[in-house]
């Protein structure tokens, strides 16, 4: 097989929440200055990955969190041109990469662990042929059986439960985890605040994931980071081995025994960092948070490293370009640029992209209630949000400003706050308080000049129908 095969299968893994320097390969680490004596996860089947493919460590996401960073991977748009940057508002608008696969006759598979984010409600499955939830093996049965296929797998084992996701995959590791960690917890500590959840729980399932939150809610507060994010690197490497190495080790062996060429893409949506201005990732531009990695494999790929920055809005163009797919007719064209000269090992990176991040917010308390009455199929009003907080990245060097903040019980201040980083060769951010500002604030302000109202999350008895004939139990 090679390159002119234009692959019978390209498929899309999201490790949802794995930061870039988290992968053992990385060569620009972030995380040991900021939480010294950790132990380092092992990540051998992302290491052989790097070792094989063409790796970009210094990839940025346009969201730190779920359903915008997606939006924005899945359609190559930023945020604010594709209808979803909201946390949880808004309408995917134009064709995903589902749109140019199927335009292309391939069959679309879409397989996620957040069925309540990346679900119809907020329109990713748009163009999908099989829609599937927390189903690694009919993924890779549907996969297989078809001539050819642009299929989406979605893992949400890295994100909140650290590594179990739920009972199904964590099992008696996960039990015994809480057990374990409860012991350690004040006796008669209250339910948490942030009872938000991204999938549907049974009852034992449910009670686990709230006892969870509880005990990481408490870490939190009490500013216990370390121990939150030593949780936090346990569990990239309990799910890489325990559920995403036999997955890609199962998908592998049935396409090459099959004789069928394959284009594997591997990326985070959004990295995790864990401190005083940061809860985990939704509210935060950190870099750790914002810098995820990106791996593409397979034949035709030149193995490589590729340092300067890109970003997650690149991925659908360059897996167009590589597969010799056209966009579909009437879509709006694409922020991202192709890396597939880059991928094909034909020339390099040609200096830092521009990049653009924002993170807007919903207060907790308002935004558990939304959701329970959104499952129980009850009419409302939009749910509230504020712009938190947005960065540009311009050559060396990225503007950030805050406008507000989570405070106590994660209720929304108002803040009005901004840096400059600059980056060196090791790609540390560091603070440049002299540094020029004048073309950063401009690129901002052009990239807001796109800002209109999010559409409206529906909450309607047709959405509760529409989950429920994909097998959902609401």
């Amino acid at each position: 097989m090679t390159a002119a095969s234009r692959y019978d299968h390209i498929i899309l893994v999201s490790i949802d929440t794995l930061r870039s320097d988290c992968v053992g390969a990385s060569p620009f680490p972030l995380w040991p200055a900021k939480y010294p004596g950790l132990r380092a996860p092992a990540t051998p089947v992302l290491d052989r990955l790097v070792a094989e493919g063409a790796y970009f460590p210094n990839t940025i996401s346009a969201a730190p969190y779920t359903a915008a960073s997606h939006g924005a991977i899945l359609t190559g748009r930023f945020p604010l041109h594709n209808g979803l940057f909201e946390f949880y508002n808004g309408r995917l608008a134009g064709p995903s990469v589902f749109g140019h696969g199927r335009t292309a006759g391939r069959r679309t598979v879409m397989k996620v662990d957040f069925p309540i984010i990346l679900g119809p409600e907020l329109g990713f499955t748009n163009d999908v042929d099989v829609y599937l939830r927390e189903d690694d093996d009919r993924f890779i049965e549907e996969v297989v059986e078809a001539d050819s296929s642009m299929s989406f797998a979605h893992f949400g084992g890295v994100h909140l439960p650290y590594g179990f996701h739920n009972l199904r995959f964590g099992g008696e590791a996960y039990r015994a985890k809480i057990t374990e960690l409860e012991a350690e917890l004040p006796e008669d500590l209250p339910i948490p605040t942030d009872q938000i959840t991204e999938t549907f729980r049974e009852a034992e399932d449910h009670q686990l994931f709230l006892r969870y939150k509880r005990i990481t809610n408490h870490l939190y507060d009490t500013g216990a980071y370390d121990r939150l994010f030593e949780l936090y690197l346990e569990g990239i490497e309990f799910f890489l081995r325990e559920r995403f190495e036999p997955f890609l080790e199962r998908l592998r062996a049935r396409l090459e025994a099959s004789g069928a060429s394959m284009l594997v893409v591997i990326f985070g949506d959004h990295g995790h960092e864990l401190d005083a201005e940061s809860y985990g990732h939704h509210n935060s531009l950190s870099e750790g948070v914002l810098r995820v990695p990106l791996i593409f494999w397979g034949d035709g790929v030149a193995p490589g490293l590729h340092a300067h920055r890109v970003r997650t809005v690149d991925i659908v163009p360059t897996v167009l370009e590589l597969a010799d797919i056209s966009p579909a007719p009437g879509s709006p064209g694409f922020d991202g640029e192709t890396l597939a000269p880059v991928v094909r090992g034909e020339r390099a990176l040609d200096g830092h992209a521009i990049a653009f991040s924002q993170t807007y917010g919903a207060d907790t308390r308002e935004f558990v209630a939304f959701q329970q009455r959104q499952l129980r199929g009850e009419s409302q009003e939009p749910l509230r949000h504020v712009l938190l907080g947005e960065s540009v990245y311009l050559g060396d060097r990225r503007l950030v400003r805050m406008h507000h903040r989570y405070g106590k019980q994660f209720r929304i201040e108002a803040v009005e706050e901004h840096w400059v980083e600059r980056f060196g060769d090791d790609l540390v951010p560091r603070l440049d308080p002299g540094a020029e500002t004048a073309d950063l604030v401009a690129a901002l302000a052009g990239y807001n000049a796109a800002h209109s109202p999010a559409e409206p999350v529906p909450a309607s008895t047709a959405i509760r129908g529409q989950l429920r004939s994909l097998g959902y139990n609401i």
